[in-house]
């Protein structure tokens, strides 16, 4: 049952949620390619002797690269990002505020591809040298003092100029290690924070772009880190930010990427906190993270629909001569609908890692790992010449406990699991509880725009980039769900929520039912496999992830209908993906072990024989192993006899031990140490275990 965290932050960015190819398709359907004939005289003017037609190509560029993949396609095979590298260091202001606002646009459409490639021509070092004087001009904007009529003409372009600096740093600094390194080195931090220090006099465009530079460049950065512990004044103006009243989706956005960063910098802000115990930082980011989920997708949805519609229908051929053409009103609608969704994107994947904390803090060292001694060649050669005389032969010592010992450690871990304190006080479990809850249920229910239609030969939409975003929103809802109800299982006493809050966990179980059922759509098989719905398949993993935690937290109560044994059969059957496939059979090894449901177990615990006879993936096997372990652990059991033991289970796992053992013995253990630890124990689990079932009943 795994932890959700995001490690890798790039859903902040635009359209940058893995769905591109939708995007593309749609465009491919709705637009035509701009032909050659008018890419190569453009692409020429760049290098003009005429300033003027410098700036007209770089504008022309810029507008031509956001008007569909193959225009762009065609423009980057003619060297368009060396052309534009070039006028970086034009000797005319205006041109090199052009080519960089076409640079930026291509971080935004052309995907980590295109964006190594600008890194690997050095797009950096010309960006690097526009940083002084244009920290120079803002810094000489803000004071108020006087300047030369030349500065007032360059004032005018002054925080497009701003803004597609940094974009450009920051997409580089995402997008590869190297070039964060390098980014490293030109000491962005002093840079940026002098944005955050003057909010109220920058536009929040440029904030924006600041504070989304900053959230990466804190993310696990030990040169970032340096800079903050020796500037500890950089950290307020941050928590000034978190106590702004926001007026408009932009401000919202600035506010959440502010909670971002305070939540990076957190060692540094506690540096006396415990690695897992930032209950303080928590405490201030989480109104502003819980505040940031009011959002009504359903009505956005219909809104983009609309909007989108109305912008599809008066989509014209592109006019080279007006390369700057004004946004029209439904245009500006779905741009702020999208910043919307991008800051409901960040909000909830930082309220998913701070429930991990909770629980990794909780769990850390039950986490803690032996060091194996890696020889495995040695070990491989003893292991074959194993087979299943262990199940028959060597004695083995009797390490168990005799059954009153273990009557009494089990009624005292049921003692100590009550709590009679009233959680619900406590200020973070009470926001979870009552604004983060139900907010992720809201934010996790599809809308009618929130997926490609599920049609041949191809998905279409009619607002791709905003089914895009919808998509990764329920993603991440689902996901920080999952850590909810973890946090609410392992972090929280007693399972307080699980006991007192049991209505909302049961209706919970059959919400996600519900949801499965609507985003699997019309009866088709998703799989990772199947292009343009692959985030059909991936929400539909993250569902069954929560199956899994919310039936091991409510245990014996978990609310079952007919359906859903067999749909959580039906959803290891059908998909492609080996992750879904263990959370299907980790949660039905929970719904197995109720007492009084012997048919519901018989028809389980086959499902999980015959499973491991079709010799499934090595972690699927390892998965179904462990549950049978637990299921079956107990002869007192109400469904063991006429279940395992009639159903001679025991002597079907006994047939199975070589086989495990020929899976064990082919993981790497160099490659994959991980899966090799849990299949090794799975494999000695397994000897062990038919041995005790033999002589269990004796």
């Amino acid at each position: 049952m795994g932890k959700v965290k995001n490690t890798k932050k790039k859903q902040a960015r635009h359209n940058a949620t893995g769905m591109q190819t939708n995007a593309e398709i749609a465009e491919a359907e709705s637009l035509q390619t701009v032909p050659m004939e008018t890419i190569l005289p453009l692409i020429a003017k760049l290098s003009s002797p005429d300033a003027n037609e410098r700036a007209w190509a770089a504008a022309g560029a810029s507008n031509l690269l956001m008007h569909d993949a193959g225009t762009r396609r065609l423009m980057l095979s003619k060297n368009l990002i060396g052309a534009l590298i070039e006028r970086l260091t034009d000797s005319v202001h205006e041109v090199v505020v052009e080519a960089l606002g076409a640079l930026r646009n291509l971080t935004v459409v052309g995907g980590d591809e295109v964006i190594s490639e600008m890194y690997n021509k050095s797009v950096l070092t010309p960006v690097a040298a526009l940083i002084p004087p244009l920290g120079n001009m803002i810094d000489t904007m803000l004071s108020g003092a006087a300047i030369s009529a030349e500065e007032q003409d360059k004032r005018k372009t002054v925080w497009d100029w701003a803004e597609n600096v940094i974009s450009v740093i920051w997409a580089m600094a995402e997008n590869s290690e190297k070039a964060l390194k390098f980014v490293n080195k030109l000491d962005m931090i002093p840079f940026l924070m002098s944005f955050m220090s003057n909010v109220d006099k920058i536009p929040p465009k440029v904030i924006v772009a600041a504070a989304q530079c900053l959230y990466t460049l804190t993310d696990d950065n030990p040169d970032c880190r340096v800079v903050f512990v020796k500037n500890p004044t950089y950290i307020q103006p941050l928590k000034n930010i978190l106590g702004l009243n926001v007026n408009a989706e932009e401000e919202l956005l600035i506010k959440t990427l502010a909670a971002g960063i305070v939540i990076n910098l957190r060692t540094i802000i506690s540096p006396k906190a415990s690695e897992s115990d930032f209950s303080d930082i928590h405490g201030a980011v989480l109104p502003v993270l819980s505040g940031a989920l009011s959002y009504d997708l359903q009505k956005a949805s219909a809104e983009a629909a609309a909007a989108a519609q109305v912008t599809n229908a008066q989509k014209q051929e592109v006019d080279l001569s007006k390369p700057n053409q004004p946004a029209t009103t439904e245009e500006q609608a779905l741009a702020l609908i999208e910043t919307r969704l991008q800051t409901l994107q960040l909000a909830l994947e930082l309220i998913a890692n701070i429930c991990t904390e909770s629980v990794e803090g909780v769990n850390h060292e039950d986490e803690q790992e032996e060091e194996w001694k890696d020889d495995a060649g040695d070990d491989d050669e003893m292991e074959a010449d194993e087979d299943e005389e262990e199940m028959e032969g060597a004695e083995k010592k009797d390490n168990d406990l005799d059954e009153n010992t273990l009557r009494e450690m089990e009624q005292l871990a049921a003692a100590s699991a009550e709590t009679p304190m009233d959680l619900s006080g406590h200020p973070i479990i009470n926001i979870l509880i009552n604004t983060v809850f139900p907010a992720l249920i809201n934010l996790g229910t599809p809308t009618p725009l929130s997926f490609p239609e599920q049609e041949v030969p191809t998905p279409a939409t009619v607002a791709p980039l905003i089914t895009a975003q919808l998509a990764t929103t329920h993603l991440r809802a689902i996901e920080a769900l999952n850590n909810f109800l973890l946090t609410m299982a392992d972090a929280v006493p007693g399972k307080w929520w699980y006991k007192h809050r049991k209505s909302d966990a049961e209706q919970c179980w059959v919400w996600l039912f519900q949801q499965a059922g609507t985003v699997a759509g019309k009866g088709v098989q998703v799989g990772a496999e199947e292009k343009g719905q692959e985030m059909r398949g991936a929400i539909l993993d993250a569902i069954v992830g929560c199956l899994w935690t919310l039936a091991r937290g409510l245990d014996t109560h978990v609310p079952l209908s007919d359906f859903h044994i067999p749909a959580l059969m039906g959803a290891y059957s059908s998909t492609t993906s080996d992750s879904m496939r263990v959370k299907a059979i980790g949660c039905l090894g929970v719904i197995a072990r109720r007492q009084g449901a012997i048919e519901a177990n018989k028809v389980i615990g086959e499902f999980l024989i015959n499973l491991l006879k079709n010799k499934p993936s090595t972690d699927a096997c390892v998965e179904a192993l462990n549950a049978i372990f637990d299921i079956y652990a107990d002869a007192e059991f109400d469904y063991d006899l006429p279940v395992y033991v009639q159903g001679n289970f025991n002597q079907e796992l006994k047939g199975m031990v070589k086989m495990v053992k020929f899976m064990v013995r082919n993981i790497d253990r160099r490659k994959d140490r991980d899966l090799r630890n849990r299949a090794d124990e799975a494999s000695m689990n397994l000897v062990e275990f038919v041995k005790y079932k033999e002589k269990e009943r004796r």
